[in-house]
């Protein structure tokens, strides 16, 4: 997890963050809590192939970004995307420090089972960076 200070709660009011989840459950609950805590939530579960179709890019803040749907190619190419607009990704995986999320640049990254705090304080450190 990224390691930096989290900027004020009311900075982030309203920040634009996309979703790339394909499990229902899981990107409810994500969606959810990040509803909660005042951001914008872009994406879907179904929306796993194309996740940038569901926003212009160029209004994200930052993308939180399930690794394993996507495979090590297509996150990779996600991630080149999001970089050359300057938005900060946190990667969602299970997979040890070797996979993959680990070699691509990131911002964060988040290791499966988190807690809902983890996610606020992640999202919150790579939104604050792109401020």
């Amino acid at each position: 997890m990224n390691q930096l200070a989290a900027p004020d709660a009311a900075a982030l009011l309203g920040k634009r963050i996309l979703i790339v989840e394909d499990n229902d459950g899981l990107y409810h609950a994500l969606r959810d809590s990040l509803q909660d805590a005042g951001y914008e939530v872009f994406g879907s579960c179904e929306r796993v192939c194309d996740p940038l179709d569901t926003v212009p890019a160029s209004r994200l803040d930052a993308a939180l970004v399930d690794m394993d749907p996507l495979g090590s190619g297509r996150a990779a190419s996600l991630t080149q995307q999001l970089g050359e607009r300057n938005i900060p990704i946190v990667w969602i995986t299970a997979r040890p420090d070797s996979s993959p999320a680990r070699v691509l640049q990131t911002r964060g990254r988040l290791s499966k089972p988190f807690t809902e705090r983890e996610l606020l304080d992640s999202i919150a450190c790579a939104v604050g960076e792109s401020m």
